[in-house]
């Protein structure tokens, strides 16, 4: 006699909560009392908000590399640019040969037309190899993003593309980026309190003061004049990049072609320096 089994199918749903809570700013339309309304970057019931870096940088990672194998059209193509990786987590550092391997793979993409895929490579290679004032890569990289009909600003910060959930834009020639990018990008701390429309940014001992349409701020205590103020559009306070990351000791270039600002953070360097030779000085 044939045994019944009988199989029961359990569905578990799960729910997660995202708590969101913006104030809001008055500063654009349609309140109701013909005054301008605006939702600016502070949570409710609170007077400031505290933006710190979150550590992330190896889940961007992987959801780039997942992101790039999706584009990739070419079966053969995916397949060598994987074993490539494959390669490098075992590798201290990317060696020249492999370099090559990435600039080969952006070219066979290029003959294949696969214009997204190309460019995809491209800014894995550059992630994986840059060096501080060397912009030869960003040269491709201009190229690329020209032939994909990209026309959006993007910020890179020592080769690696500033995240935000609303790009940056140019405004007189200059570049003005969301409060949150500055936060992760230079490892900052960012404060937007909306009671007194000003931003406070904090790097170590170094202290800037921005005030909203003001083009003005307060530098260490010192006032000093800008070229272009920090603005408030579409929900999010922007502020000039190239004055917040000078005055974070970071060296700032502009590449027309893709629309690049390159970001090399000098701080950053002197700090890694300085661990180094703590490091060494300790070990004798």
């Amino acid at each position: 006699m044939k045994k019944a089994i009988s199989t029961s199918l359990v569905a578990i749903l799960l729910a997660t909560s995202v708590p969101a809570a913006l104030a809001a700013d008055q500063e654009s339309k349609g309140n109701g009392n013909g005054k301008p309304e605006v939702k600016a970057e502070a949570k409710d019931k609170s007077k400031e908000t505290s933006v710190k870096e979150s550590d992330t940088d190896t889940d961007d990672e992987d959801s780039t590399e997942a992101s790039t194998d999706t584009n990739i059209k070419d079966a053969k193509l995916k397949k060598q640019l994987i074993e490539l990786r494959q390669e490098l987590k075992h590798a201290a550092e990317i060696t020249e040969d492999q370099k090559k391997e990435y600039e080969q793979l952006v070219a066979e993409l290029e003959k294949t037309t696969d214009k997204q895929g190309a460019l995809d490579v491209q800014l894995e290679l550059l992630q994986r190899t840059y060096q501080k004032g060397d912009h030869t890569p960003f040269k491709k990289l201009g190229e690329l993003l020209e032939n994909t009909g990209s026309t959006e600003v993007k910020a890179f910060v020592d080769g690696k593309q500033v995240q935000a959930d609303v790009a940056p834009y140019v405004q007189g020639g200059r570049a003005l980026v969301p409060v949150r990018a500055i936060s992760s990008a230079l490892k900052a701390e960012v404060n937007w309190k909306p009671e007194t429309r000003t931003v406070e940014i904090t790097r170590g001992e170094k202290s800037i003061t921005l005030y909203l349409d003001k083009k003005e701020a307060t530098v260490d205590g010192k006032a000093t004049s800008l070229d272009t103020a920090p603005v408030l559009k579409n929900g999010r306070v922007f502020l000039p990049l190239r004055f917040i990351s000078e005055q974070l000791n970071a060296e700032v270039k502009w590449q027309e072609e893709g629309k690049i600002v390159i970001i090399d953070d000098i701080q950053a360097s002197k700090e890694s320096d300085q661990d180094t030779d703590t490091s060494d000085t300790s070990a004798k």
